[in-house]
C-alpha cells in the first residue's frame, strides 16, 4: 500500500490514543466496544440500497453457519451490518454520498487493522448494484475494468487555485480475473468485463432525454453512447470512478465492481423491464458476487 498517500498526520494519532475518530455518518466512534467485534473483517461490500445491505447480510451469515448480525446504531444516512467477516453497508446515490461512506469506511478499517499496511490490504472490497448497458441487453453483468467520468477521463476533484487532482480509475486485473473465473459457466448468468462510465448526475451527464432539464438531442445522446461503446465502455452508473480513484490512491490491491445492467441505453432511456425482470437484474449481480465470496473466503 502507499504509506505516504495515508493521512498519517490525523490516522496515526487515532492509534496511539491522542484523539478518536468519529465515523459520523455510520454512528459510531473509534472508541466505540461495538468495533471490538470488527477486528477480523476481511470484505468490505458496498451497495446503494439499505435493504440490499440487510439482505446480503442475512444471506452471509446463513453461509457462515448462522453468525451473529451485528448492526451499527445509526441508519438515518447508512445502513451498516458485520457478519461472517464481512462488512456491508449502503453508500446511496452518486459519488457526493457514495464518497463520504468510503472515506469513512476506509479510516474504519485503518483503525481495525492497526494502520498494518498488509492486514489492510488483504481486505477485499466491491460495490454492487446495478446500471444501464452500452451495446449489451439488460441483464448482463459487468464486472468493471477502468471508472471513467463521462468524457471517458478519470475521476478528478477540483482543487481552487491549485486546478484539479486526477485519480487513477483502473480496478485491480487479478481481483476482475477471479470474479469471472468463480462464475464461469455458471448457469442462466451473463457476465462480462469492461469499462465503466460514472455520472455526476442521472439525468444531464448520462445524456438522457427524459430528465426536467435536458441539453441533449436524439443525435447528440446517441453520438455520445456509440464513442462510449466504441471505446469500449459497457455500462453507466454514478459512482465507480471515485471508487476506484480513492481505494487506488491508498494503494490497495483487491477491490471490483459488480453491476447488472436494466437497460441496453442504445436503446431508450427509461428502465422498461418487468418487475420479475428488474428483480432478478438486482440479485444477478449479487449472485455474482456471493460466487467470489464463497470462492474466496470460505474456499469454494
Amino acid at each position: 500500500m502507499r504509506t505516504e498517500n495515508i493521512n498519517h498526520a490525523f490516522l496515526d494519532g487515532v492509534l496511539d490514543g491522542s484523539h478518536e475518530d468519529v465515523y459520523y455518518h455510520f454512528g459510531v466512534a473509534s472508541s466505540d466496544p461495538i468495533l471490538a467485534d470488527l477486528r477480523g473483517v476481511r470484505a468490505v461490500i458496498l451497495a446503494g440500497s439499505g435493504g440490499r445491505i440487510k439482505e446480503f447480510a442475512q444471506r452471509w451469515s446463513q453461509l457462515n453457519g448462522g453468525s451473529e448480525i451485528v448492526a451499527f446504531p445509526k441508519e438515518d444516512r447508512f445502513v451498516t451490518r458485520y457478519t461472517g467477516g464481512v462488512l456491508f453497508a449502503s453508500h446511496g446515490m452518486g459519488m457526493p454520498s457514495a464518497s463520504i461512506a468510503l472515506q469513512e469506511l476506509m479510516r474504519l478499517v485503518f483503525f481495525l487493522k492497526s494502520g498494518d499496511l498488509d492486514a489492510m490490504d488483504d481486505v477485499f472490497w466491491c460495490r454492487v448494484g446495478t446500471s444501464g448497458g452500452v451495446g449489451l441487453p439488460g441483464g448482463t453483468v459487468v464486472v468493471s475494468s477502468e471508472g471513467l467520468m463521462a468524457d471517458l477521463k478519470p475521476y478528478r476533484l477540483l482543487r481552487g487555485g491549485d486546478g484539479e487532482y486526477w485519480f487513477d480509475g483502473q480496478f485491480p486485473a487479478a481481483t476482475r480475473a477471479a470474479i469471472m473465473a468463480a462464475n464461469a459457466g455458471v448457469d442462466d448468468l451473463s457476465v462480462v468485463s469492461g469499462k465503466t462510465v460514472a455520472g455526476n448526475e442521472f439525468f444531464l451527464e448520462q445524456f438522457r432525454l427524459d430528465g426536467a432539464v435536458c441539453f441533449e438531442t436524439p443525435q447528440t445522446k446517441m453520438a455520445w453512447l456509440r464513442w462510449l461503446d466504441d471505446n469500449g465502455v459497457r455500462n453507466i452508473e454514478m459512482e465507480g470512478a471515485m471508487l476506484a480513484g480513492y481505494l487506488n490512491h491508498w494503494g490497495f490491491s483487491k477491490f471490483a465492481m459488480i453491476c447488472c445492467t436494466l437497460l441496453n441505453r442504445l436503446e431508450g432511456d427509461q428502465v422498461t423491464a418487468t418487475p420479475a425482470e428488474l428483480h432478478k437484474f438486482s440479485e444477478d449481480s449479487g449472485v455474482a458476487l456471493f460466487n467470489y465470496l464463497r470462492a474466496s473466503l470460505l474456499g469454494g
